[in-house]
């Protein structure tokens, strides 16, 4: 295991919303970042200003009101843009505080894993009564298959936040335990794959100094290499400059080759600079594979195209998507210079990669729920669509995004949830709204 001294926090659950109108956290001084425990040499973040909170020019430029004609949502209604077309939302999963679900296609009877922001995690499986029509669409284990809740802090953006399955099978999770660190741990399904057996292993441990901004997602490419996903630490504007900060984890995408992990012995694994991972300067982290994101909350890949959406909930005035290619390592975002496409503070950038997709927020609009591109084929004419939702909204969107060259018609699918937080994917590609208030739905036609 390898520990990186921070000062991010998770965002999740209902407190997302409130990472659109962040109060001030302490006086806008860092604590020392050390780099990851492969031999690397620590940094230090630096006072971002001794002027008072108030005066910063993060604060005043979080608390100045959005200029006019920022790109508005404006979505379509579907029938307007495919008459005879429709979305419905199935029950799913009956999980109060759902966050996290995987879909494990090497279990005999199907199901996967689904979390809570408690740190509660359940064997699900498909309840074939109920695809006749009656009751939910799975069953949860009787009692959770682990429980990390006596370890778990759950206050405003915290909880268990990220779950994934690894490319030998085992279960990936990111929590913010009971100190406020964020901590990926590795368990192990049995051979049935209807338990998670025997010890973990925490992989990775990140101090936290307060409860926001972490983003916290996980995933693994076709390669098996690791990408993670923190925000910025928190703090109106990033008045700790993390985001341009090369030197921290924050406000970044990393991305990881894993090495070992033969046992529950967190000395037995290894994650370190994947292959590829750019080389941004003396004394940056060499982690790393984009950088600039003030929360990017949830990621996901488009195998179909090899493109790694990420969506970073906004500070001010904007909520954005980017897509890029796995030939973009080092990309820049922007943030804190810029917030999307719109200059926020700072100087100007030489190199800023703008969203391919954003939108203002506000009008019950917070926070863009990162989803998936659809590849399924019960809504066939989704195909290729991003699905993604507003967390304050609730509505599910779709839209089709082309890498430089902009979105299309943003559709409204006609559906929503109380409080989404997510997206799961099953093996054939059909798409599921993890919703923290109401459990997990499936979108069907």
């Amino acid at each position: 295991m390898f520990s990186i001294a921070t000062c991010a926090a998770a965002i999740t659950a209902v407190a997302l919303a409130a990472a659109c109108s962040d109060i001030g956290i302490g006086d806008g001084t860092g604590p020392a970042v050390s780099g990851p425990g492969d031999g690397g040499s620590a940094a230090t973040s630096e006072p971002a200003t001794t002027l008072p909170l108030t005066q910063t020019p993060e604060y005043i430029a979080s608390n100045t009101p959005c200029p006019p004609g920022l790109t508005e949502l404006d979505a379509t209604p579907l029938g307007e843009v495919a008459p005879g077309r429709s979305v419905k939302l199935v029950p799913y999963i009956d999980l109060t505080e759902s966050t996290v679900m995987v879909f494990d296609s090497a279990g005999t009877a199907g199901g996967g894993f689904v979390g809570d922001r408690q740190g509660r995690i359940w064997r699900f499986a498909p309840n074939f009564a109920a695809q006749a029509g009656r009751d939910f669409g799975a069953v949860i284990s009787g009692e959770p298959v682990a429980d990390f809740s006596s370890n778990t802090a759950a206050e405003h953006d915290q909880g268990l936040v990220g779950m994934t399955l690894g490319p030998d099978g085992r279960l990936w999770i990111n929590r913010t335990d009971r100190h406020g660190s964020s901590v990926l741990t590795v368990l192990t399904p049995s051979a049935d794959r209807s338990t998670l057996e025997g010890p973990y292993a925490d992989v990775l441990e990140v101090e936290q100094t307060n409860a926001q901004h972490n983003g916290g997602d996980l995933l693994f490419d076709p390669d098996g290499l690791l990408y993670v996903s923190f925000g910025d630490g928190g703090g109106l504007g990033d008045p700790r400059h993390h985001g341009q900060n090369l030197a921290t984890p924050l406000g970044a995408v990393l991305r990881f080759a894993v090495e070992g992990g033969g046992s529950a012995d967190p000395g037995d694994w290894r994650l370190i600079p994947a292959p590829g991972n750019p080389d941004l300067g003396p004394g940056s982290d060499p982690h790393i594979w984009a950088y600039g994101a003030r929360n990017p909350f949830r990621i996901s890949l488009d195998e179909s195209t090899g493109t790694l959406w990420i969506s970073d909930v906004g500070q001010q005035c904007m909520e954005e998507v980017t897509v890029l290619g796995l030939d973009e390592a080092g990309a820049n975002l922007g943030w804190n210079s810029y917030e999307g496409s719109r200059r926020f503070v700072g100087t100007e950038l030489d190199h800023h990669r703008k969203p391919d997709f954003e939108y203002r927020h506000g009008r019950g609009l917070c926070a863009v729920i990162g989803g998936h591109v659809y590849r399924g084929s019960e809504l066939d004419w989704l195909t290729g669509r991003y699905v993604f939702a507003d967390l304050c909204g609730g509505d599910i969107y779709a839209v089709a995004v082309q890498p430089g060259a902009g979105p299309d018609e943003v559709w409204s699918l006609g559906v929503s949830t109380p409080r989404p937080v997510g997206f799961g994917v099953d093996a054939a590609g059909e798409l599921y709204v993890i919703d923290i208030e109401s459990g997990v739905w499936r979108l069907a036609g």
